[in-house]
């Protein structure tokens, strides 16, 4: 089912004119290639990288799946819209993750182990992603039975598809580094005293989307944030952030909720995504498996550009479609749509914003909305009014493939 090619093709702005459908996938990779793109996107993230390679060492900084990632776009097809204006890779944005995690690091005061235990989680969270990143991931899913989360534990821990020889753990226990103790931080599982490195990770304020959210704003020219030189501190045993950094990281968390709103929610990207997905269900097998350290953006540029061109996206359409409260018709999209907003009655005590307050003073509400056509929409709810708020969807249940992504 999966056509192979030598093809280093990247995704393409132009659709092709005849739209014809090509699958390309790598049958192997070339390392002078990989050892160019990764000097490049090295050179733009100069003083991170400067600081990995002591930390982490060569070998897993050259790693190809490292140089996977430099193949792979951030924001997927929003990178089509004639409003972005700043493309990055999904490895500029796991240096600047692990950017954050050097600085973290260094206000938390770690041991050289914990550094580079967080450094190095950072740095390879969203190491299996798929190609386009989030914009095919539900047709992929379904195709191949597995998200990205899933592949990337086989990239680290060399389980599942991807064998021992052919993943990172040689590279990672010649770091110094235990791929199991790795993954458990990635996922959340790590036993204290490193649960507190997952919460870097994982909390409703994370490294993670502290570098997304940021990254998404500049690809779209929107004015984005300065983070201050301290966020999170130690209380004791416990997580807390900074009492000086919440004026901050609220502008964040209203930043995150008008990317949202203005970028990840364009609705010609959203029909773009669902096509691309539908296609890619059934052009694609287990088979990628074999050579998934050469699966990147080419093998989907054909069949990118035919649905960015048909959902309007290359043209930035978006008043072709509407967000209605109910489906109007039969080829409707569901899409839970999310708001971010502060409690501002959750306050920091002397020492900072406790870890378990996070959630609470950073919070959001889901809202099972539908992208129809604009001349069938009906008017959505007033905010507000039908919000659910956090995670109780007793009233609904949002339908498979629903749920945009969480930059």
């Amino acid at each position: 089912m999966v056509a192979s090619s030598d093809s280093s093709a990247s995704l393409s702005l132009v659709p092709p004119a005849q739209a014809e459908l090509v699958v390309v996938v790598d049958a192997t990779t070339d390392p002078g290639a990989d050892a160019a793109l990764l000097a490049a996107v090295f050179s733009r993230n100069r003083i991170t990288a400067s600081r990995l390679q002591p930390l982490l060492g060569a070998p897993l900084l050259a790693s190809p799946w490292l140089a996977r990632l430099a193949r792979i776009s951030f924001l997927g097809t929003l990178d089509l819209h004639p409003h972005s204006r700043e493309a990055s890779t999904r490895l500029d944005h796991s240096l600047g993750v692990a950017a954050l995690g050097l600085q973290v690091g260094a206000e938390l005061g770690l041991t050289a182990a914990d550094l580079r235990l967080l450094v190095a989680a950072c740095l390879l969270h969203d190491i299996g992603h798929y190609p386009l990143s989030h914009a095919a991931e539900p047709g992929f899913a379904r195709a191949l039975g597995v998200a990205h989360h899933g592949v990337s534990e086989w990239i680290v821990r060399g389980n599942g598809a991807i064998p021992v020889s052919q993943s990172l753990r040689p590279a990672l226990e010649r770091a110094g580094l235990d791929p199991e103790l790795l993954w458990a931080v990635i996922v959340g599982d790590a036993p204290p005293p490193h649960a507190a490195l997952s919460s870097l990770l994982l909390a409703p304020i994370n490294l993670d989307t502290l570098d997304g959210i940021r990254r998404t704003a500049r690809s779209f020219g929107r004015r984005g944030l300065r983070l201050p030189p301290a966020l999170f501190a130690r209380s004791g045993d416990e997580l807390v952030l900074e009492p000086a950094a919440i004026p901050a990281l609220d502008r964040f968390w209203a930043l995150k909720d008008r990317m949202y709103g203005e970028v990840i929610n364009l609705p010609s990207n959203i029909v773009c995504e669902a096509e691309l997905s539908r296609v890619v269900a059934e052009h694609f097998d287990r088979a990628v498996f074999g050579r998934f350290a050469g699966f990147d953006d080419a093998a989907l540029g054909s069949f990118a550009a035919v649905a960015a061109r048909d959902a309007g996206l290359l043209a930035g359409a978006d008043d072709r479609f509407h967000f209605a409260g109910r489906r109007v018709s039969g080829d409707d999209l569901p899409r839970v749509r999310k708001r971010y907003f502060v409690d501002r009655q959750v306050e920091p005590g002397a020492a900072g914003l406790r870890r378990a307050d996070w959630a609470l003073r950073y919070r959001h509400g889901r809202q099972l909305v539908y992208v129809t056509q604009q001349h069938l929409a009906t008017q959505l709810p007033l905010p507000g009014l039908a919000w659910d708020v956090e995670e109780a969807t007793d009233a609904w249940i949002a339908p498979p493939g629903a749920e945009g992504p969480e930059i």
